[in-house]
């Protein structure tokens, strides 16, 4: 199943946006909560250092960062104090482990972390002499201007979200357009090669440079591919040419030793059966010289106005005569005219009448059926059959399948007949298929556009 690639862009864009928005904040968890602690460490060094009254317990400044302080939010301690409070005397446990927070000369300074009835204290310390002052601020005033921050955070991301939402479809829509457009150019240069043009030299550039490698391999390739390709098809083309003689002089041999052998000896069959596979070897060349021609782009047609309709009745007048044992019958439109090659088409309905007389059933019918409208041209032969491959309709046009091997070996065939009516039909810009029903009949058909008929 075909997924769409503006599609795919578009999900993977706003699934990038959901992971950047996600490690962001938990990024920002962690670095604010960082940034905080680090300012409350500079708030305290601020505190400690301001000049104690003997009068106070404490004497608070002014804060830059965290605004007014109430009393409630800082508490400062020095053996100067007159009045020891609790919170004083439990910072003084000698079993608070305290951390190195700065060195500053003669100064010597240490931080933690304390819990005082069920609050978190930020605490820093400081040597004075033989004694310690200590500031702590409470960490609340901390949670608070977090909240406060993930508040305003919030309601920015739920506001502009949506936003940054249609930004992102719009952005993949205008890259994936974008990248469509490339895609299809390069398509174009190289759906253009056919076996017509196989030999042309490429100059196409693209505009972006990332891509030019692609184009340069397939070019190469085309090179290479043209190469191989005119070697096969002179091989077929010179090996058909060069059989033909040799093998017409064989037949004559053949055929001249079945006359002057005795009638019904065993000499005479003998040779009766190498004319047959004789011309059955004469048969494949010509066919191998046609299809050689046609995948060479050298099949060249000459044109001329042929009356189907009574090529078709004379076709159906021999078959009634030679064939006794099937029943023939008809539906030929008359005065079907159609500008072609007169040998080529010839070939097409004898190698579809051909078909349809081997691959028969005992006692078996043939139907044929020529129309055309104002649209299209139809030649059809039709004709039940018996064991008849499931992939005929899909594989009957390679070249030398025959369906089941069981079942051809007693019918004469080579396996091109139809290889050769599908170049045949393609030359004169038409298709033909083959469609088998549930009842095995099988109907093989050769349709071409009006504007290809006269």
């Amino acid at each position: 199943m075909y997924k769409s690639f503006r599609l795919h862009l578009i999900v993977c864009f706003t699934l990038c946006l959901g992971i950047y928005i996600f490690a962001n904040r938990i990024s920002s968890e962690f670095l604010v909560q960082n940034y905080l602690e680090t300012k409350v460490q500079e708030e305290l060094y601020k505190q400690i250092n301001v000049e104690e009254t003997s009068k106070s317990e404490s004497s608070l400044v002014m804060s830059s960062f965290f605004g007014p302080l109430i009393p409630e939010s800082l508490k400062k301690c020095s053996e100067k104090i007159i009045v020891q409070t609790n919170f004083c005397n439990q910072i003084k446990d000698p079993s608070i482990k305290w951390k190195p927070f700065q060195n500053r000369g003669a100064e010597s300074i240490d931080y933690t972390t304390y819990a005082f009835n069920d609050t978190s204290w930020y605490v820093l310390r400081k040597r004075n002499e033989s004694n310690f002052s200590y500031a702590a601020m409470d960490s609340s005033e901390t949670s608070r201007i977090s909240n406060q921050t993930w508040e305003i955070r919030n309601f920015v991301v739920l506001r502009i979200f949506p936003f940054m939402f249609i930004l992102v479809v719009f952005i993949a829509f205008i890259i994936s357009n974008h990248i469509v457009k490339i895609i299809n150019s390069i398509s174009s240069i190289v759906s253009k090669t056919d076996i017509v043009n196989l030999s042309s030299a490429s100059s196409e550039k693209t505009r972006f440079k990332e891509f030019q490698p692609f184009l340069d391999v397939f070019f190469d390739l085309k090179t290479r591919l043209k190469t191989s390709f005119e070697q096969a098809s002179r091989f077929s083309s010179d090996a058909s040419h060069e059989l033909k003689t040799p093998l017409a002089i064989l037949r004559g041999y053949a055929e001249m030793g079945i006359k002057t052998t005795k009638d019904g000896s065993n000499e005479q069959i003998q040779f009766s059966l190498m004319a047959e596979e004789i011309n059955r070897l004469i048969n494949i060349t010509e066919k191998l010289l046609i299809l050689a021609r046609a995948d060479a782009g050298r099949l060249v047609i000459t044109p001329s106005k042929v009356n189907l309709s009574d090529l078709l009745e004379l076709l159906v007048m021999d078959a009634e005569t030679i064939n006794a044992d099937l029943r023939i019958s008809s539906n030929i439109q008359k005065k079907v005219i159609f500008e072609c090659d007169q040998q080529l088409i010839h070939q097409l309905i004898y190698n579809f009448y051909s078909n349809a007389i081997k691959y028969n059933i005992p006692n078996g019918w043939i139907h044929f059926k020529l129309s055309q409208d104002e649209h299209y041209l139809l030649f059809e032969i039709i004709n039940p059959s018996q064991n008849v491959p499931a992939d005929l309709a899909a594989r009957g046009f390679e070249r030398f399948f025959r369906g089941e091997e069981s079942h051809s070996r007693a019918i004469e065939g080579n396996g091109l007949g139809l290889s050769l009516c599908k170049e045949i039909a393609k030359i004169h810009g038409g298709s033909i298929d083959l469609i088998v029903n549930s009842t095995q009949h099988v109907s093989a058909k050769f349709l071409v556009p009006v504007d290809k008929t006269v």
